[in-house]
């Protein structure tokens, strides 16, 4: 499982001290697509390991399409982290109040 591994962290050790965030309808928006797009990412890594286990399986092996599923997988978290990077940006951003009456920079828009 992931968690075993420390990918994810317990909800018990997230910090609990209050973070300030903007709200207005154009940061939560942003931020939601934003969570959409890592959470399609996710799914397709999942995907594509799942039928690059498949292939494995397979006699013989289909090892051409397990190394098309790998390359798969690196692309998908390639993605997910480039959206997470720009999420950050955006939280950070948000937080200073850089928001306020405006939409989301062009460099963070969808």
């Amino acid at each position: 499982m992931l968690s075993d591994l420390g990918f994810f962290r317990p909800e018990g050790n997230v910090s609990d001290a209050p973070v300030q965030m903007h709200s207005s309808p154009e940061f939560v928006h942003t931020c939601d697509t934003q969570l959409h797009e890592i959470i399609d990412a996710i799914a397709a890594a999942v995907a594509f390991a799942q039928a690059g286990s498949n292939w494995l399986r397979a006699q013989p092996p289909d090892l051409e399409e397990v190394r098309q599923a790998l390359n798969s997988i690196s692309e998908a978290g390639k993605r997910a982290s480039e959206i997470v990077v720009r999420l950050r940006a955006l939280t950070d951003e948000g937080a200073r109040g850089g928001f306020a009456g405006k939409g989301a920079p062009e460099e963070l828009a969808v």
